[in-house]
């Protein structure tokens, strides 16, 4: 998971419109279909924990390792997870962009 989250965050920080498609979707699905189609296979479990991940780090600012690993399913992607958000962040992107989608 921790290689997956590192190849999105290198596609978000080489294409800033990659972003912007990204929060333009609507379903897990697409999102996956946009990712697989970029090079990078997320299960749409990973998906739907990457976006909980961002959606509490847009509410609080950051997150724990607790909160991180609660929302990414169990698995040991802190760093990874903190890494995309940091890049998010910095586009300036907020929860407000997903408008509760995917």
């Amino acid at each position: 998971m921790e290689q997956k989250l590192a190849q999105l965050q290198a596609k978000i920080a080489a294409d800033g419109s990659f972003l912007e498609k990204l929060f333009s979707l609507e379903t897990p699905e697409e999102v996956q279909s946009l990712m697989k189609e970029a090079g990078i296979e997320f299960t749409l479990e990973e998906i739907d924990g990457l976006r909980k991940a961002l959606v509490k780090t847009a509410e609080k600012g950051e997150l724990a390792d607790e909160d991180l690993e609660g929302v990414a399913g169990g698995f040991a992607v802190t760093t990874g997870i903190a890494a995309v958000s940091a890049t998010i962040t910095a586009a300036n992107f907020t929860h407000n962009v997903t408008r509760g989608r995917w």
